[in-house]
């Protein structure tokens, strides 16, 4: 009996130290999004809540994670291949989320609309006039927004960076910029627009969860995460 427990003990701990001994690529959408998950090039290394996160795990060496970057459309591809193990996301922005195990929420998303005016708390994209243009992430996906790029009331203009999407906002190349809450605010923390506003609707444009997203196979590697998110 005594053996039966020790070789029970011994596979238990085996799987465990398979678990945490397996490097896992986490892919970043280049070059990230503060406060999330983003590259500091002062420090040069990877900063944000999502490194926060997971530091406590990478410490007790419970998951071996380490950052790579793409784009963010190559960045789901990757996944779905297989060639990635990890990303940040929200399920509801996944084109084939089937193929995809998702962890527990780690905060709610919000994004608004952003511009250098006041917006009257009564606007409404629906009864917009003219066509307005919007600046916008390139390879993101703006769900609640595709009907009025559709219908073309909203131009959209592609930046590679949200602080591109920032600085095209301060010089008038576009009416209005979409961003996260935070990130907005993350954001204007910079010196360049040190002394400069910006303000944002009333409502979100949009609100999901975020979820750190895995491939189908590391169901132990999403347990690990989601009771240390639950902490």
């Amino acid at each position: 009996m005594k053996h039966f427990y020790s070789l029970i003990f011994s596979c238990f701990f085996l799987s465990f130290f398979a678990v945490a001994q397996q490097k896992l690529k986490f892919i970043v959408n280049y070059p990230g999004s503060a406060p999330y998950l983003y590259f500091d090039q002062k420090a040069k290394n990877y900063q944000g809540i999502i490194v926060d996160i997971l530091k406590d795990l990478r410490v007790k060496k419970q998951l071996d994670i380490r950052f790579v970057a793409d784009s963010r459309l190559r960045s789901e591809e990757a996944l779905y291949q297989g060639k990635v193990d990890l990303t940040m996301l929200s399920t509801t922005w996944l084109k084939d989320p089937n193929k995809v195990i998702a962890t527990i929420p780690l905060l709610t998303h919000r994004s608004y609309l952003y511009s250098t005016k006041a917006i009257d708390p009564k606007f409404d994209l629906n009864n917009l006039s003219e066509a307005k243009s919007i600046c916008t992430r390139q390879g993101y996906s703006y769900p609640n927004l595709k009907p009025y790029f559709n219908t073309k009331k909203l131009i959209r203009l592609d930046s590679s960076m949200h602080i591109t999407m920032l600085r095209m906002l301060f010089k008038r190349r576009c009416n209005y910029a979409i961003f996260n809450e935070y990130n907005a605010l993350s954001l204007m923390k910079e010196k360049e627009f040190a002394g400069n506003k910006i303000y944002h609707g009333k409502y979100p444009i949009s609100e999901v969860p975020l979820n750190i997203i895995l491939r189908p196979e590391l169901t132990k590697e999403k347990d690990i995460l989601d009771k240390h998110i639950k902490n």
